[in-house]
């Protein structure tokens, strides 16, 4: 028997002036959740730009009088806000649970904190790993004579950039899974292109590294083949309990 949102557990059914008062507390807990998290983020800030900073070029240079209050003021909203994602996602969710379907709630969930979890290690790698990396690289093509002096907008521009874009390149794993699950491919189809998708990660990695920084190419491709590999594997996970699911429906009384 399929499911129905009959059942007032799922439709939570309630009147119009009733869902608008939830909906009102919801983006009341939500806006103070947000600025409690930029006030832990204006505290955090300054050590995280330290951090970058010592990590990447070493000293950053400041160019208008407002500048390193206007950067630590990004950065600390941008760090509540990732501080706080996860009960943002939580009042959301109670908001929208009542009309879900249970199967729905058992598969938005997961895949929900999964994201979160996956970009949160995006950004850590383009913090730790990526963006000290791509500017030992970039600093090859300078010559004896030339100097860097990195402006902070400029660097926190940059790892903005990058840690949104490794951030996206995390999900790959999820968006293989949620494709499997859909059935649009399968991990058979994903082994016989590997060698495609080796190609066209060190081709990316060479267009980003100097032709001649071998080394840098290879640091960068391994991950991300790895990633790739093991996108394969969570799709054989998924693969493999739907071919269970589908044989219990098949072996069910008046399937």
């Amino acid at each position: 028997m399929s499911e129905s949102r009959t059942d007032p557990r799922h439709t939570g059914e309630m009147p119009f002036l009733e869902h608008l008062d939830e909906l009102r507390r919801a983006l009341m807990h939500v806006i103070v959740a947000c600025l409690a998290g930029a006030i832990v983020g204006w505290i955090l800030a300054p050590r995280v730009m330290e951090s970058l900073i010592r990590n990447t070029v070493g000293h950053a240079i400041v160019l208008a009088p407002l500048e390193a209050f206007n950067e630590r003021f990004k950065l600390a909203l941008l760090l509540g806000l990732l501080l706080v994602a996860p009960y943002v996602f939580y009042r959301v969710w109670r908001f929208i649970v009542p009309g879900l379907l249970k199967r729905e709630r058992s598969l938005i969930l997961p895949m929900a904190m999964l994201s979160m979890g996956l970009f949160a290690l995006g950004l850590w790698a383009a913090f730790a790993y990526v963006v000290p990396l791509v500017l030992r690289v970039l600093a090859g093509f300078m010559t004896p004579s030339m100097m860097a002096q990195i402006r902070l907008s400029d660097l926190l521009g940059f790892f903005y950039n990058l840690g949104f874009a490794c951030g996206l390149v995390c999900q790959l794993p999820l968006v293989t899974m949620s494709l499997t699950a859909l059935g649009l491919v399968t991990p058979k189809m994903l082994l016989q292109q590997w060698r495609y998708a080796i190609v066209g990660v060190f081709f990316v990695t060479a267009v980003i590294t100097p032709g001649d920084v071998v080394t840098a190419q290879i640091v960068m491709g391994i991950p991300m083949t790895l990633l790739y590999f093991l996108s394969v594997g969570l799709s054989w996970l998924v693969a493999r309990r739907r071919s269970r699911q589908e044989a219990v429906i098949e072996e069910a009384p008046g399937a």
